[in-house]
This record gives structure tokens, sequence and C-alpha cells, in this order.
């Protein structure tokens, strides 16, 4: 007979009837709520990407060119920063940031050849 905590976790988590349940073993039960934990798939890392001092024009404009390439446009630099790329009215704080996170920085003639030729400047 599975034990009480097994019996719970099996009712909350299957569709086994009192009866299954209460035939099962604890180390049978065991076996089953382990089974049920799906394992978990690594996510490619979605490459992000920020722009900054650049006319609400121009930024929308980049905003689709880098959503067309399957980039994830962020309004602000956090740890999971791929990409800064800054224009002449860059604040010097996001620009600090993303220098300590390690993001990687480019110029907007950076970026459209980054975009038509996949070359990460450096």
């Amino acid at each position: 007979m599975a034990g009480e905590l097994v019996s719970r976790i099996l009712r909350s988590k299957t569709n086994l009837t009192d009866q299954e349940i209460e035939a099962m073993k604890d180390p049978e039960g065991w076996r089953l709520i382990y089974s049920l934990n799906p394992v978990k798939v690594q996510r490619p890392k979605k490459e992000t990407i920020c722009f900054t001092g650049f006319s609400p024009q121009t930024k929308e404009s980049l905003h689709g060119t880098a959503a067309e390439r399957g980039l994830h446009v962020v309004e602000s630099v956090t740890t999971t920063l791929t990409y800064l790329c800054y224009g002449n009215n860059a604040g010097p704080v996001k620009m600090k940031k993303a220098k300590e996170i390690n993001s990687i920085l480019m110029t907007e003639d950076e970026f459209m050849e980054f975009i038509h030729t996949g070359v990460i400047p450096g």
C-alpha cells in the first residue's frame, strides 16, 4: 500500500482511482511520480537588442528591422541584453550598464552591417 505522501501526490497529479493508488507500493508510486516531471529542455537564448540615442522615427525603423531578423527588442538594459545599438544622443547610464554586463555595443551603421552580413562588430 502506498504511503500517505505518495497517495496525496498521486491523487493530485494523476487520474488514478483510489483503488489503483491503494494497490501500489511506495517504490512503484515514487517511480510514477518522478516520471510525471517533464525533462526540462534548454530553450535557445533569444537575442535581445536595445536602441538608445535615436530620434523616434529612426528608433521605430530600427525596431522593425531588428524584429524582422528575429531579434527581441527591449527598452532597457538588463542582464540578459545581447546588443545595445547607440546613436548620437545615447544615455551614459545605458552605455555604462551595457558595458558592465558585457553586451555587444554597436553604432547604427554596425547594426545594419550585422543585419546584412551576420558579422558581429568587434
